[in-house]
C-alpha cells in the first residue's frame, strides 16, 4: 500500500486519503456543482461560492470515525457552506452596527488565512489574531473587502471584537501532572478559546513576573505552564510542548504546535518552534538570559543537560 505524507493529512496512507477525497468530491460536486481540488493543498474552491475551504479540519474529525460515516460527516460539514453563499455574507457584513456584536478575536495560524486578505494582527511563530464573526457555532475571518466597507478604526474594532470573545468564553481549566510534568489546560467548546492569550483574563492561571510558556495547540485549547527559577520547569514546560504537540497532530481545528512567552500587558513574544520537525528555542535574550541563569544555579542539572537545552 503506498503511504506517500500529505502535510494536511499525514496520518492516512495514500489509499485512506484517495478515499477521503472521493467523499469530498462527491458532496461537493452534487451540492455546489463546479468546483477545484487541491491535493497537495488541502482544498476545495468552490467557483459559485468564490472561496476556499480547507480540508484538514475535516479530515482530522473523520479520522476519528468510521469510513462507512465519513459521506455523512462529510455532508453535514459541507453544508455549512451555505452561511458563506455571497449574497449572505454581503446582507451579513454590509452593516457594522448589525454585526458588531457577533464580532469575535480568533487565534489561527497563517495556512488559515492565506486565501483571504484578512483583518488582524500577525503574532510570533506564523500565528495570527484574525478578526471573524461568529456563527451558529462555526466561525468565518472577516475578509479586508468587508471591513473597509466599515469606515471603522481597525484597533478600535480588534479591541471590541476581543471583548466580546472574553466575555463570551466559558473555559474548563485543569491542572495537567502527568509525565513529571505539570500544566494547565485551558479548554472551552467554542473556535475562540485560544484567544484568552490575547487579553486578561480570569481564566489564565497566576503566573510571576517572568509570565508563563503557552501552547496554541487547536482553537478550543490552550495550555499554559508558569515560568518558575525551579528545577522543575525544564521538565514541566517540556511535557506540556509534547502534549501540546499531539494534541496538534489530532486535532481537529489544529493552529499550530508552537509555544510563545505570555505576559499579562506585554506583547506576546516567541519562545520554542516545532513546525519545522525540530526543537528550535525562539525565545528573546531577556527571557534566554532568565532561563540560563536557572541552569546556571545548578539546581538539580547536570551540564550535560544544560548543554542539551541549547539555550
Amino acid at each position: 500500500m503506498e503511504t506517500s505524507i500529505c502535510a494536511w493529512a499525514p496520518w492516512w496512507s495514500a489509499d485512506d486519503r484517495r478515499r477521503f477525497l472521493s467523499e469530498v468530491e462527491g458532496v461537493v460536486g452534487a451540492r455546489f456543482g463546479e468546483f477545484e481540488l487541491d491535493e497537495a493543498a488541502g482544498t476545495v474552491t468552490v467557483s459559485d461560492l468564490d472561496c476556499v475551504l480547507g480540508l484538514s479540519n475535516l479530515a482530522q474529525t473523520c479520522r476519528l470515525a468510521d469510513a462507512e460515516d465519513w459521506r455523512l460527516l462529510v455532508y453535514s460539514h459541507m453544508t455549512r457552506l451555505d452561511d458563506f453563499a455571497p449574497e449572505v455574507l454581503s446582507e451579513l457584513l454590509g452593516d457594522y452596527e448589525r454585526v458588531k456584536g457577533d464580532l469575535r478575536v480568533r487565534v489561527v495560524s497563517h495556512n488559515h488565512i492565506e486565501h483571504i486578505d484578512p483583518v488582524g494582527d500577525p503574532l510570533p511563530l506564523g500565528m495570527f489574531s484574525c478578526l471573524s464573526v461568529a456563527l451558529d457555532g462555526a466561525t468565518m475571518p472577516v475578509d479586508r473587502s468587508h471591513f473597509d466597507e466599515w469606515g471603522e478604526d481597525q484597533d478600535e474594532v480588534m479591541a471590541a471584537a476581543l471583548a466580546n470573545t472574553l466575555a463570551a468564553e466559558e473555559v474548563v481549566a485543569a491542572e495537567i501532572d502527568e509525565l513529571k510534568g505539570r500544566f494547565t489546560a485551558l479548554s472551552g467548546d467554542s473556535l475562540f478559546t485560544s484567544a484568552l492569550l490575547l487579553g486578561p483574563s480570569e481564566a489564565m492561571p497566576d503566573v510571576g513576573e517572568m509570565g508563563a510558556v503557552v501552547a496554541v495547540p487547536t482553537a478550543r485549547d490552550l495550555l499554559v505552564c508558569p515560568i518558575s527559577a525551579t528545577e522543575e520547569f525544564v521538565d514541566d514546560s517540556a511535557t506540556m510542548l509534547a502534549a501540546g504537540y499531539v494534541r496538534f497532530l489530532a486535532g481537529p481545528n489544529s493552529v499550530s504546535p508552537n509555544a510563545l512567552w505570555w505576559r499579562p500587558g506585554e506583547p506576546l513574544e516567541a519562545f520554542v518552534r516545532l513546525d519545522s520537525a525540530s526543537f528550535e528555542l525562539a525565545a528573546p535574550p531577556e527571557l534566554r538570559n532568565y532561563l540560563q541563569g536557572v541552569l546556571d544555579t545548578g539546581i538539580g542539572r547536570s551540564e550535560s543537560r544544560a548543554e542539551g537545552l541549547d539555550i
